[in-house]
Parts: structure tokens; sequence; C-alpha cells
């Protein structure tokens, strides 16, 4: 059951994230499937990291332009922010704001430097980086006030899926 429900916010979140025009506010889109990853990561699960491959792979798929990219970089995000939220208080407005930044613009640089490296002409200019900015800071004012919505319903997850373990 709880696979079932981290499969629906794959979905919904791929949703949100691609349909056009978009969930666009202030002209930046958040990272939506990037921003549940690293908040499930925050929560310290074990299938963070199994979280942002999968949806990563997804958005890779319906992209379709580096197939796998996405895929290892929400990979490498959920494993660096659930090892950090290991070591922070993260029950700390700051401390989760910055950790939710961080990650998106690291998991956006490297985004970046993965494609160009595979051969896409990356604009070196100030549109970049105030787009991966602006992005990091929405995903982190987001990131915030979804935390204790999201924590809620990975308890009533967890909690069906053990229900439902139990019973058979």
């Amino acid at each position: 059951m709880k696979y079932l429900g981290y499969g629906l916010l794959i979905i919904v979140g791929l949703a949100l994230q691609t349909a056009w025009p978009g969930l666009v506010v202030l002209g930046r889109q958040p990272e939506l499937l990037l921003l549940l990853t690293l908040l499930l990561a925050m929560l310290q699960e074990p299938g963070a990291a199994v979280f942002g491959f999968v949806s990563g792979l997804l958005q890779d798929i319906l992209v379709g332009q580096f197939i796998g990219l996405y895929a290892g970089t929400y990979l490498l995000m959920a494993v660096l922010v659930g090892f950090l939220a290991k070591r922070l208080y993260k029950e700390n407005l700051l401390v989760r704001f910055f950790a939710i930044v961080s990650g998106t613009l690291l998991g956006q640089l490297l985004y970046v430097f993965g494609a160009a490296s595979f051969g896409s002409a990356s604009p070196e200019s100030w549109t970049l980086v105030s787009g991966i900015l602006g992005t990091g800071l929405f995903n982190g004012i987001v990131g915030v006030l979804l935390y204790r919505p999201f924590v809620a319903l990975n308890q009533r997850l967890v909690y069906l899926h053990e229900l439902l373990k139990r019973t058979g």
C-alpha cells in the first residue's frame, strides 16, 4: 500500500510538472519530483533513493532527451539529503528550507553539467543562473509548506502498509 501511494505521488508530481502550461508561479516552475524526493529523503525513508530513481527515470522517459540523467541526479540527491538529514535537526524550519534549496540547486547544476557532458549546448548566462536560483528558492518555500502534510501522508501510508502486512 505504501508503494502504491508513492507511485501515485510520482504520477501526480509528473503530471503537475510536465503538463502544459505546467505549474508556474511568478515565472518559476518548481521541480516537483525532486522536491518530493528530497522530502522523502528528509524523512529518512529507506526507499527515498528508489523513489528518486524511479521518478527521475519516468521524467527522463517523458522528456526523452537524456535517458537516465534525471534518474541519476534524483538518486544522488536523495542519498545526499538523507545522509545530511541523519546529522541535522530536520524539524527546524531553516534546516528544512536550506536542505531543500541546496538539494535543488545542486541537483539542477548536476543536470546542467551532465547535459553539457553529453553534448547539449549549455548557456552560461545570467538567465540560467537566475532560473536555477529562482527554482531553488521556490522549491524551498513550497517544501517548507508541504513538509508537515507530507509527514502526515507518509505516516498514514506506513500505517496502512503495516496494517495490510499484518492482516494478510
